[in-house]
């Protein structure tokens, strides 16, 4: 059985305020902390954040979030920390959002293997749900996107992200066109929302456009929302545009930063009608 956190004692036990007031965690030699990218609709205005992880060590190196939550089989010596940290993530994203959630919506990454080891302990999604009601967050405003590692137990996953739309949460297929991130997986899962990788919108303004095109007509298919990500300059959010895309994301449109950073140089974008500059 792999060990990893379970309990809301477990959890608190890791949570502490760093010098700006926000919720970090620290586990097994690692510091995380939580910011936001801003999600756009297609009229400008702010559908919500995706919450990333900021980590270093405790001796203040960077650590790549990239490594941290990279793919490892279970029986890797690694995994149960690895679970643990994709669980931590969540909490303090979920805890640093909740002051300025509003009407918006709030984007986690989940591990597939984080979803399926959830599930089948019944743990970490009960004290989700349980958290979510105490800090006033809508299930529904709540997406978990299931990020693009390979993982072979398809089944396992197909009943984790079933479960969790039972749940009342939102499912995205994140990274679509990399790796695991498929359109078996989009058959399997029956997404609400698929996540465009960066990868197919470079390809299609250099004029390479099938690709990118066929994952539309999939998201048509499976009725699902559509979300380019990385967008980094004017040309790529204009060629999306002309295609309605339904959501956009990228430096180009926002930087990940504290929430706090953002509604202060956004003061009106904290209500449902704003749009960008």
């Amino acid at each position: 059985m792999v060990k990893h956190l379970r309990t809301q004692s477990e959890f608190e036990e890791c949570l502490c305020a760093d010098d700006n007031g926000d919720v970090m965690a620290i586990f097994n030699g690692l510091e995380l902390r939580s910011v936001f990218q801003p999600i756009f609709r297609a009229n400008g205005t702010v559908l919500g954040f995706e919450a990333l992880v900021r980590a270093r060590s405790v001796d203040g190196d960077p650590v790549c979030p990239a490594y941290i939550f990279r793919n490892l089989e279970r029986d890797d010596p690694g995994f149960g920390d690895q679970v643990s940290l994709d669980k931590l993530a969540r909490v303090i994203h979920l805890r640093n959002f909740s002051p300025y959630a509003g009407n918006h919506s709030i984007f986690l990454n989940v591990l597939p293997s984080s979803a399926i080891a959830s599930i089948q302990t019944f743990s970490n999604q009960n004290l989700m749900l349980k958290r979510l009601a105490e800090l006033g967050i809508p299930r529904h405003h709540v997406v978990l996107e299931v990020v693009e590692h390979l993982h072979s137990d398809t089944a396992s996953l197909s009943v984790a992200t079933t479960q969790s739309i039972n749940n009342g949460f939102q499912i995205a297929v994140d990274d679509y066109g990399v790796e695991g991130s498929e359109e078996k997986r989009v058959r399997m899962i029956r997404p609400s929302l698929i996540k465009l990788d960066r990868s197919l919108v470079q390809r299609y303004v250099e004029g390479e456009v099938d690709t990118l095109l066929r994952a539309i007509a999939l998201a048509n298919e499976v009725n699902a929302e559509i979300l380019v990500e990385g967008i980094e300059n004017q040309e790529e959010y204009e060629a999306m545009r002309a295609l309605h895309i339904n959501y956009f994301q990228g430096f180009y449109l926002g930087m990940p930063q504290r929430l706090e950073d953002f509604f202060a140089a956004n003061p009106a974008k904290r209500g449902p009608t704003q749009k960008v500059e």
